[in-house]
């Protein structure tokens, strides 16, 4: 449900993007992207996380079905780049749950 605030927002953002184009503010192809790539940027250099992405569009799991069903230690191996790669697993795997769910 769009509210009168949401509806002004989205409108200076229209008027925002004409002018100056699209910004490229984070760097994803998808949504699911962008999620992921906000959970596995903590404390961790954007260039390891394009490298754990990357890794993960390599594995064909940028699907929530997808990493829903990888094991810990399958999500963990394929995220390492990022560091805390276990803890940054299980949160990803969290958020996955939640989506598929």
């Amino acid at each position: 449900m769009q509210t009168p605030l949401t509806n002004l927002l989205m409108s200076f953002y229209g008027e925002l993007r004409s002018h100056f184009g699209h910004r490229k503010w984070w760097p994803a192809d998808t949504p699911l992207e962008v999620c992921i790539g906000a959970i596995l940027t903590q404390n961790t250099a954007w260039k390891n996380v394009a490298k754990a992405i990357a890794r993960l569009k390599d594995a064909s799991a940028v699907d929530p079905f997808t990493i829903y069903r990888l094991s810990h230690e399958e999500l963990a191996a394929l995220i390492r780049p990022a560091g805390y790669f276990n803890v940054k697993a299980g949160r990803v795997e969290n958020f996955i749950s939640h989506l598929v769910r």
